[in-house]
């Protein structure tokens, strides 16, 4: 497989609005596929839906997605910006939970991923950024 050679930024702006999370399924599937890496789009495509859910779920704000590719090394990264003021931590979620396994998700199946906190420093500003990284195979390992 043969990965984008040059780096590349999109943004999206989405509304407080259930549906804006399978709007941001659409585009990363987009996205992806438009840069040839197939090989990511089922686990990005989880993997944002759980961070866009939890923006939707914890604030009452708009949110921004930003999804950006840096070919060496490479890494494909999204990041899920909102105005909530909680950071949030995995949970080990109960059998019988409804929810609380998002974060656990994004950590086990990222390569990496963090949390920026944007809290009020003198500039009034609040929020916090969500990301997670992801790497594709690399030829050796699509082959056997």
């Amino acid at each position: 497989m043969r990965t984008p050679e040059s780096p590349w930024s999109y943004g999206l702006f989405i509304p407080h609005d259930p549906r804006a999370v399978g709007v941001v399924r659409a585009t990363i599937r987009h996205i992806l596929k438009s840069a040839r890496l197939d090989c990511l789009v089922d686990t990005a495509e989880l993997l944002v839906s759980e961070l866009a859910t939890n923006a939707l779920r914890n604030t009452t704000t708009d949110s921004y997605v930003s999804v950006d590719w840096q070919p060496k090394p490479p890494d494909f990264r999204v990041t899920v910006w909102d105005s909530g003021s909680t950071l949030p931590q995995p949970v080990q979620a109960e059998a019988d939970d409804e929810g609380g396994r998002g974060l656990a998700l994004v950590e086990s199946c990222s390569d990496d991923w963090g949390v920026v906190d944007y809290a009020d420093k003198g500039a009034g500003v609040t929020g916090k950024a969500v990301w997670f990284a992801l790497a594709p195979p690399k030829a050796e390992e699509q082959r056997g």
